[in-house]
């Protein structure tokens, strides 16, 4: 898991390999999903519902629920918690899913009616994806930053004991959580240990029962080893995202170009080992929404031909590629491929971690790598790829992906999302405005004396279910 810089629940990512089993532990969890058949689940929550085609919803509590410093957790609580996330000074990566909120009303204690600036049917996903699913206690979120990292104060299932940065970080269970007799575990210490191999071995002598991973070299390690490993399927994945605002990407013919020249069976081996899954699909295959719309195949001689006519027109194909530091097989796997052809020049650029978001908001890059990951396609699908998100780092600008996509978003029924999302995928196909070479891996790797593992959303851990065989 990654060092969290803060515990204010709106500052930590709700998926897989950040810090989501530390957030679902100390607040809690308002509603979770079932990651195989997609069905909303309810925790802290007692229902969430829609009676106008999703532009308002009316959330109803459970009786009773009690922060852990025994004040109770309300409406209000869920109002404020919400507009903590919402405001910009907060600056909490979950800003775009919590800007659907219109507003919000207190109806009572335990309901809250809220309203949305455009009908999503599907909003509970954006809740349940994100930081909007954890509630801090409106003192918590009152006060300086000090005291939010020392003492924070949720419902989750553990409380805070200790935090030493860089180190541990030291969880209790919380006596007065609701769903007795969970959890389990009378405590949890939590180490961020970002060194793959190093995790890796952690699990496997035993200094740790298991790990949140998202490598898929470890993985297939653990697989082989007699560990537990379990992986999330989620749509989309990690991509090169291909910057169509400006040449030589804006130019559909480039892109094409370079989506059929490179084959991900070899930057599998050079990224991966030959251990990722390879997205063939924009949906995997477990997804309601799944057709089998191929994403680009390599074909050497159409890339060729492609490359030669932008060639005769005084444009050859040259594009300079962003990468982290860890990329560095990525990029020289790339340049190998592209190396066969005529026509073509690519360039490597290293970018420091820190400078990822910004090179994102300017789109100052011409190839950079990112992700557009999703469980159920809203909302994440929409952000990534519609001409107004600001999520939308490839810029592509398409009359009827939007349309489509607009769609997705406000169907009222299962068979006009099927439709929408099939118009998505065939458009993406036809446009490529990103290259994805590679599923996200939001997994766990585990002791065999691990059981309770419950994963949700984006590959989050439920840390109330945990059990340990002695």
């Amino acid at each position: 898991m990654a060092e969290p810089r803060s515990l204010d629940p709106a500052l930590i990512s709700n998926s897989w390999a950040n810090s989501p089993l530390l957030g679902n532990a100390l607040y809690g969890t308002l509603m979770i999903d079932n990651i195989e058949t997609g069905a909303i689940e309810y925790k802290m929550a007692e229902n969430f519902f829609s009676t106008d085609g999703g532009k308002t919803f009316t959330l109803v509590l459970r009786d009773g629920l009690r922060f852990s410093d025994g004040s109770p957790l309300t409406a209000h609580s869920v109002k404020t918690a919400w507009e903590h996330v919402k405001d910009p000074a907060t600056a909490s990566p979950d800003i775009p899913q919590a800007r659907l909120i219109d507003s919000s009303d207190v109806v009572d204690e335990r309901t809250l009616r809220v309203n949305l600036v455009t009908p999503v049917p599907n909003f509970a996903n954006a809740i349940l994806q994100t930081s909007l699913n954890w509630i801090a206690s409106p003192t918590t979120l009152a006060a300086d930053q000090a005291h939010k990292d020392s003492d924070p104060v949720g419902a989750g299932p553990y409380t805070l004991e200790h935090w030493s940065r860089q180190d541990v970080i030291s969880l209790t269970r919380n006596a007065n959580y609701y769903d007795a007799p969970r959890p389990y575990l009378d405590r949890l210490e939590i180490r961020a240990i970002p060194d793959a191999e190093q995790r890796y071995n952690t699990v496997l002598s035993g200094g740790a029962d298991f790990a949140l991973e998202g490598i898929w070299q470890n993985l297939d390690k653990a697989t082989n080893t007699g560990l537990q490993s379990s992986v999330a399927p989620l749509g989309g994945g990690t991509s090169l995202v291909l910057n169509n605002t400006k040449a030589p990407f804006d130019d559909p013919r480039a892109r094409k170009a370079l989506a059929t020249a490179l084959n991900l069976d070899m930057l599998n081996t050079a990224v991966y080992e030959g251990t990722g899954k390879i997205p063939a699909h924009l949906f995997d295959e477990s997804s309601p929404f799944y057709k089998d719309i191929p994403l680009a195949q390599p074909n050497h001689d159409a890339a060729q031909r492609l490359l030669d006519e932008l060639a005769s027109e005084g444009a050859p194909l040259e594009f300079t590629l962003s990468l982290y530091p860890t990329g560095k097989s990525l990029g020289a796997a790339v340049q190998t491929q592209m190396s066969v052809f005529d026509n073509v020049k690519v360039e490597v650029r290293t970018i420091d971690l820190a400078q990822v978001g910004q090179n994102l908001g300017k789109k100052d890059y011409d190839v950079i790598s990112s992700t557009v990951v999703f469980s159920d396609p809203e909302p994440r699908l929409w952000f990534g790829f519609h001409s107004t998100s600001s999520g939308n780092y490839s810029g592509i600008k398409d009359p009827q992906l939007d349309d489509a996509l607009d769609r997705g978003r406000v169907a009222g029924n299962d068979a006009e999302r099927t439709a929408a999302y099939e118009a998505v995928q065939k458009r993406l196909v036809e446009l490529n405005p990103v290259i994805f070479y590679s599923r996200a891996a939001p997994g766990v790797i585990a002791g065999t004396q691990v059981g309770g593992i419950v994963q949700y959303g984006m590959g989050s851990v439920l840390p109330e279910t945990l059990w340990i065989q002695k």
